[in-house]
């Protein structure tokens, strides 16, 4: 009998009721740690060098292959809309994930009208 395993993106989630929870400012540097670590482990980055939360995406070797599963990554962690075209322009880690930051908030902010669960469990 196989044994199914989660894919290790899943493992690197950030904990969903934590981010329900967390004040704006730790959202964002939950999020920013999340593709950071997205970036490093597809990137394979050598302990010498740093995935960058300053430098844009492009510069740091993200071509629209990568953007495309960090995007698709990134809306199943967060559940929400992740616009392919924001992970390829010259914005930065942190720029990126203060946009997906206020995206999760304002989601979070709909169910109390639609009754409607965001960010289910995984």
């Amino acid at each position: 009998m196989l044994e199914q395993t989660s894919p290790d993106y899943l493992l690197r989630l950030p904990d969903q009721q934590e981010l329900r929870t967390a004040a704006a400012d730790e959202r964002i540097r939950m999020i920013e740690e999340y593709i950071l670590q997205e970036l490093r482990q597809s990137l394979d980055v050598p302990a010498a060098h740093r995935v960058s939360a300053q430098h844009p995406l492009r510069n740091q070797g993200v071509g629209s292959i990568m953007a495309l599963r960090l995007k698709r990554m990134l809306e199943l962690g967060l559940h929400v809309d992740v616009p392919a075209h924001l992970l390829l322009t010259n914005q930065s880690v942190t720029e990126i994930a203060t946009g997906l930051a206020a995206q999760v908030e304002a989601a979070l902010e709909q169910p109390a009208r639609s009754g409607t669960p965001v960010c289910p469990e995984v």
